[in-house]
């Protein structure tokens, strides 16, 4: 099955063209609204189905998924479907933690699943946790990303459809048009 993700993300609306500056201060000329795909359970199984093969194509030794709490969580949980995988869900932020439906045991084989990776800053953090819990990482997941994710393996479905800019260098700012929105966490 091959969804094509940016057209699905397209025709629901997701896409919003214009300039942005992210809550972390980057900015770009537009974001995608995933919650536009994420509250449809039939829309999202699509797109997990799609994840599912791509992640077992490119991690194939896979045995545990992680996904962060909202989507991440959500999203990692329909991927796993497919692949007959456990999940288990790190809590982010200060006290990184395992949320308590499912503390796996060291020595798992994971792969942090995602849908939109903007800065890489929680997959990082992510990753530094599962690795300190005693798991070998085989890389990150995702829809798409703005960041490389340098030193780790990284695999998409597709390109960002939207350029991302330091807010220094950012040509949108250079050429004075105005933020249509602000404050963003993609």
């Amino acid at each position: 099955m091959r969804v094509d993700l940016l057209g699905l993300l397209a025709e629901r609306g997701a896409f919003r063209r214009g300039h942005t500056v992210f809550r972390h201060g980057l900015h770009a000329d537009g974001w995608i609204e995933k919650g536009e795909l994420m509250r449809d359970p039939a829309g999202l199984d699509e797109v997990a189905a799609m994840q599912a093969e791509a992640l077992h194509a490119a991690f194939p030794g896979a045995t545990l998924l992680t996904g962060a709490p909202a989507c991440g969580a959500v999203l990692a949980s329909f991927v796993a479907r497919h692949l007959h995988l456990p999940v288990a869900f790190p809590l982010t932020g200060e006290a990184m933690g395992w949320h308590r439906m499912h503390i796996p045991e060291p020595g798992g084989r994971v792969v942090y699943v995602d849908d939109l990776v903007c800065t890489g800053t929680d997959a990082r953090a992510v990753l530094a946790f599962l690795r300190r819990e005693g798991h070998t990482v085989l890389g990150v997941s995702a829809w798409l990303s703005r960041t490389p994710l340098d030193g780790e393996r990284l695999a998409t479905l597709t390109q960002a459809p939207f350029q991302t800019f330091p807010a220094d260098g950012c040509p949108l700012c250079q050429m004075g048009v105005p933020v249509m929105f602000r404050g963003v966490r993609e």
